[in-house]
């Protein structure tokens, strides 16, 4: 028997995007505790595979160790005794990057062997590739072609993802279905299809009085009736939504417990949602989703992992913006997807099982009101359906034209070479794509990617050369230059605006095993392959 602890200290959507990760690990003679936030526990409930879920209390440690700090550290050992009572650990897998979560990984550890965001003995970091890549993505989420599942798998150890790898559990239930049930009939309703209104921030948030008329055209096109989610603290969004409606609905907002809300949209026909942990549970269960990501989110790294989902961003150059950036735009972003556009995708795959592909007549959306117009035909809305690529990772097909602009092309390249990169199979070459498929990009970002990676390969060119020379003779002067070299190479990864998510993974590399200069030159070698493979497909001749 193998007992494998597994830390995840995430909030509810990420928690349920670890399920992938769990497969990884699971396997016949395994057990796998799960250890999380309190706050979040309930959330394993859905998550399959799992034989033990252990709460850290870490707010209780934190504020006694104000008034006693010896009883609080004796509180957690306590707490680690036991779990290891029952379930002492062979293996502690570590999907948090914070400092906390890896000491965490560590104290679970003890001697047992310690995998994804990690610390040796002496406390210094120790990252393997996908993990160091996946903590960069989670800072610059805006450049990062992965999902968030695959990148949870990937640090578990599996490369490559099948499907069902994020199926979830359906817990069971009370009576909230009958309470549905009574309004459904009451009103003459055929079915239900959810609304989750709210998000984590309002710059997330599509607007209530879209989502409103999108409930009325479902109704009055489908007589489903609209359920309206969310938690206690979003019922003022149901009261706006109720205020504005023609049609009938039932507001469930701070009505449902985490199996009722489950169970809920387990029966629904569809939900559409922000990107919240509700659209995450919805495509865990198997529920059609419609997900709408505004502002910093983006589907292309937390979109629902769910073949033929259907995700919608708008079609502005500035999203998806940077986290803690100040809108100079006023927002427009939340009005840039029409509701109009919505209620066809979501009849037409009502209708017949298939999202349409709208655009051919982009000016028959409603131009909307009150200061909220865009031009249908030059910024119209990125619509994205999502299904498994060959290397089963998923993926998204541009159901609005959207495939050859420049964002896509360059998230598709990247998609084709970090794969082979950071899973450093030594020894053996990248795989080119074939000829015939380009990497058309326009001219104005193909001569600024140009520019960026010859910037980098002369930066890494000269570090292997220095470090050749260093090999030879140690001699300080060398040193001094080396060093330089090392931080030059840093500082242009940093100002890449085309590989921004290389630069913590190249730091990382560097700053936790630099010190040994053989580790530094092979990585430097690693990443000049790199480049000039990217390089390659950018300028062929």
């Amino acid at each position: 028997m193998k007992n494998i602890i597994l830390v995840n200290l995430t909030r509810f959507g990420d928690q349920l995007q670890s399920q992938a990760a769990i497969n990884a690990l699971a396997a016949p003679g395994r057990r796998i505790c799960l250890v999380c936030l309190p706050n979040f526990a309930a959330g394993a409930a859905f998550l399959r595979r799992l034989d033990l879920t252990r709460p850290l209390p870490g707010q209780n440690f934190l504020s006694r160790l104000e008034v006693n700090w010896p009883a609080a550290l004796a509180e957690l050992w306590q707490w680690k005794a036991a779990i290891e009572q029952d379930f002492a650990p062979d293996l502690v897998c570590n999907l948090t990057p914070s400092t906390a979560g890896r000491l965490l990984g560590r104290f679970l550890a003890g001697d047992a062997a310690l995998s994804g965001f990690g610390l040796n003995e002496w406390g210094f970091g120790v990252t393997p590739p996908w993990a160091a890549f996946f903590q960069g993505a989670a800072q610059r989420r805006s450049v990062s072609p992965f999902n968030l599942v695959d990148l949870f798998r990937a640090v578990a150890g599996k490369k490559r993802g099948e499907a069902g790898d994020a199926a979830l559990l359906l817990p069971e239930a009370g009576g909230l279905e009958r309470i549905i049930r009574a309004g459904e009939e009451a009103a003459g309703a055929t079915g239900w299809v959810a609304l989750q209104l709210g998000a984590s921030e309002s710059r997330r948030r599509w607007p209530v009085e879209y989502f409103s008329a999108l409930g009325d055209a479902l109704w009055r096109e489908q007589r489903l009736l609209p359920l309206l989610l969310g938690s206690a603290d979003e019922a003022g969004l149901a009261a706006r939504y109720r205020a504005r409606a023609q049609g009938p609905c039932l507001d469930l907002c701070g009505k449902t417990s985490l199996p009722e809300l489950a169970l809920t949209l387990s029966r629904c026909r569809l939900l559409v949602s922000n990107d919240t942990g509700t659209m995450h549970l919805a495509a865990g269960l198997g529920c059609p989703v419609l997900g709408i990501f505004l502002a910093t989110a983006q589907c292309w790294d937390t979109g629902p992992y769910q073949n033929n989902s259907c995700s919608l961003e708008p079609g502005l150059e500035c999203h998806p913006c940077s986290f803690g950036a100040q809108c100079r735009h006023g927002l427009r972003c939340r009005h840039a997807i029409p509701p109009g556009l919505v209620q066809e995708l979501c009849l037409g795959f009502l209708r017949n099982g298939v999202w349409p592909a709208p655009g051919k007549n982009p000016v028959q959306w409603p131009e909307e009101k009150g200061g909220h117009s865009f031009d249908p035909l030059r910024e119209r809305p990125r619509i994205w359906q999502a299904g498994l690529d060959a290397y089963g990772f998923m993926d998204l097909r541009s159901l609005s034209g959207h495939e050859e602009e420049a964002r896509s092309l360059w998230f598709r390249e990247q998609r084709h070479f970090l794969r082979q990169f950071l899973d450093r199979d030594t020894g053996k070459p990248f795989l080119y794509l074939p000829p015939a498929e380009q990497f058309l990009l326009p001219q104005p970002e193909k001569a600024k990617l140009t520019a960026e990676l010859e910037e980098l390969r002369a930066q890494l060119s000269l570090l292997l050369e220095l470090g050749g020379l260093l090999q030879k003779k140690p001699l300080a002067p060398l040193r001094r230059r080396f060093i330089n070299a090392l931080h030059k190479s840093s500082s242009a990864f940093e100002a890449s605006a085309y590989l921004l998510s290389l630069s913590l993974l190249w730091r990382t590399e560097i700053e936790e095993q630099g010190e040994k200069l053989e580790y530094a030159l092979d990585c430097a070698g690693q990443y000049l392959s790199l480049i000039s493979g990217l390089l390659r497909r950018v300028r062929p001749d």
